[in-house]
């Protein structure tokens, strides 16, 4: 059994979130070190991996606003495309990159399971007109 989850997780791991969904990320020649791109990519992977089916698109943007001045000037634009329809955007602005990041993806989520929620409370209407006596 314990082998069977090992090899579980392993094959996780190695599939890739790209092949279910398309996921763009854009630095803008922005100072990222490798670890912050790293867990950036890892965690698009690891927490997107459950809403595959939902998600047909993810793009992050990150953006420096008044350049090495300082400040809250750091953004983060993340926003996904729903299957069957619909789009969450959510901004977010702070001194680091990184924790501009993992709040904003973190509202995303809770974007999504809100969004999920509502699809399963909608009644499914089937169209079913009255044929007309002739």
């Amino acid at each position: 059994m314990i082998n069977q989850g090992h090899r579980l997780i392993k094959a996780l791991m190695e599939l890739s979130i790209e092949d279910c969904m398309n996921i763009d990320v854009k630095w803008n020649e922005l100072e990222f070190n490798k670890k912050s791109k790293n867990i950036v990519a890892r965690q698009l992977q690891i927490l997107l991996w459950r809403f595959r089916a939902v998600i047909m698109r993810v793009r992050v943007r990150f953006s420096d606003v008044n350049g090495p001045k300082g400040g809250l000037d750091k953004q983060c634009m993340v926003s996904a495309k729903l299957r069957p329809t619909g789009k969450i955007t959510i901004n977010g602005a702070g001194i680091d990159y990184l924790e501009v990041f993992q709040s904003s993806f973190e509202r995303l989520i809770l974007s999504v399971q809100r969004e999920l929620a509502k699809q399963r409370q909608k009644p499914i209407r089937i169209n079913r007109r009255r044929k007309s006596n002739e």
